[in-house]
């Protein structure tokens, strides 16, 4: 873990990929973090439902060396998420609030896209990652589902991808997407996009892409949600909401930002398994590219 990421940022970052009975002690860590800062080892193990020793597995997994060291980092970082919380009350964004200015929105909404990019370092696995784009370098075409604000990191991807000779698709309209999974032929590749991995859409979708012979992955942060289980590959991107995973009332710009560092670095390791053949395709696609630059320009100054 990174000494600039907060404890608790990093349980909630990690909290998708654990197993159930760590789980447990994540929510209760993320849901009472002044309680646990009281609690002794048994007392909190009795909260959870769970055995001492699964408590000390989950302190020595978020990088504490006991559980005593655990608690400490809490009470020293009691006072920032008190003070998050605090602003939360009535927040129409993140942690903003009715008091907020310019000035600290611009400083809160920077300072949590900086942690979920931090955060990515954790959540996603080179090992994953690879077999991930290993698939899609082989794909003869790759079909994105995602709904919402999720749509922009499957749009970004159509574009990254396209760059490099790679056909993308991805339709914003819910049955098509769900008639395109459903008529998928083998040696494409599908990917859902999908923060709590529980958007019914995007999982028929998926299911379906399934059921079609195609290679699957996901993009999520909950290694535990329904598409996550559907999925043979499953990147864990950064949760931006509660552990709970549902869909907050408005929908995280901030963990959007974790899918959109996913796509860029998926392209980017794509590019480079066939360096010079994507090198190639950018250079054939520049000129029109400043072309159109060129137009738009003689177009603003008539």
């Amino acid at each position: 873990m990174g000494a600039e990421i907060g404890l608790l940022e990093h349980i909630q970052s990690i909290r998708g990929r654990l197993k159930p009975t760590l789980q447990a002690v994540a929510d209760m860590v993320l849901a009472r973090p002044a309680d646990v800062c009281t609690m002794n080892i048994k007392e909190l193990a009795a909260a959870c439902d769970v055995s001492e020793s699964s408590i000390s597995r989950f302190v020595r997994g978020i990088g504490q060396a006991n559980f005593r060291a655990f608690q400490l980092r809490m009470v020293e970082e009691r006072s920032i998420w008190e003070d998050e919380g605090a602003s939360d009350q009535g927040a129409i964004y993140e942690t903003i609030g009715r008091g907020d200015t310019a000035a600290t929105i611009l400083t809160k909404v920077a300072h949590r896209n900086a942690d979920v990019a931090r955060a990515c370092l954790s959540t996603l696995e080179p090992g994953a990652l690879n077999k991930a784009a290993q698939m899609i370098s082989e794909a003869q075409a790759i079909y994105f589902f995602a709904a919402g604000l999720s749509s922009l990191a499957a749009e970004n991807a159509l574009m990254r991808f396209s760059r490099i000779g790679k056909p993308a698709i991805f339709h914003r309209d819910r049955n098509s997407q769900l008639l395109a999974a459903a008529a998928l032929r083998p040696g494409s590749v599908a990917i859902a996009i999908t923060d709590s991995g529980r958007t019914d859409q995007t999982l028929i979708a998926l299911t379906a892409a399934a059921s079609s012979g195609v290679g699957t992955i996901a993009i999520t942060s909950f290694a535990d949600s329904p598409v996550a289980r559907a999925a043979e590959v499953v990147l864990i991107t950064p949760t931006g909401y509660a552990a709970a995973g549902d869909e907050p009332l408005y929908e995280s710009m901030v963990s959007k930002f974790g899918q959109l560092l996913t796509i860029d670095v998926l392209y980017s390791l794509v590019a480079v398994q066939d360096y010079d053949s994507s090198l190639a395709s950018v250079r054939r696609g520049d000129p029109y590219i400043q072309q159109s630059r060129r137009v738009r320009q003689h177009n603003g100054n008539e």
